[in-house]
């Protein structure tokens, strides 16, 4: 049986991190968590190419989310990123615009069900 991808989880808020990896970690996937976009990148360059699916959210204490997507996708164009947030970001055309730029390929609100973000990963590994 092969090895399942690594997911990285970009989320400010910890208890968010650990519930995210309580769904991943029982169905196999390995992750890692960081609470600021400068720790998500530094790990995704050391993690790379493992990683396969980032979720990221859209609020983190030094970068937005929505920028830090795009300096992901300049780099690692061939990793899925979901946007994960807890409120409806204010400017929905930024994130239209981002969806249909291919920034991010999946758009999750918070709270989340279990399946959606099964759904996003089982999506993410697909294609």
């Amino acid at each position: 049986m092969s090895e399942k991808p690594q997911i990285l989880i970009v989320d400010d808020e910890v208890d968010m991190c650990w519930a995210l990896e309580s769904i991943l970690i029982p169905k196999g996937y390995k992750s890692c968590s960081v609470t600021s976009g400068k720790e998500g990148l530094e790990l995704l360059k050391q993690l790379y190419p493992s990683v396969r699916l980032i979720f990221l959210d859209v609020k983190l204490p030094d970068i937005d989310g929505l920028k830090l997507a795009n300096l992901i996708k300049q780099y690692y164009p061939e990793i899925k990123i979901a946007i994960i947030t807890g409120y409806y970001y204010r400017d929905t055309l930024s994130v239209q615009q981002g969806l249909a730029k291919g920034l991010f390929d999946y758009f999750i609100g918070k709270p989340f069900s279990i399946s959606e973000i099964r759904l996003t990963i089982e999506n993410s590994f697909l294609s």
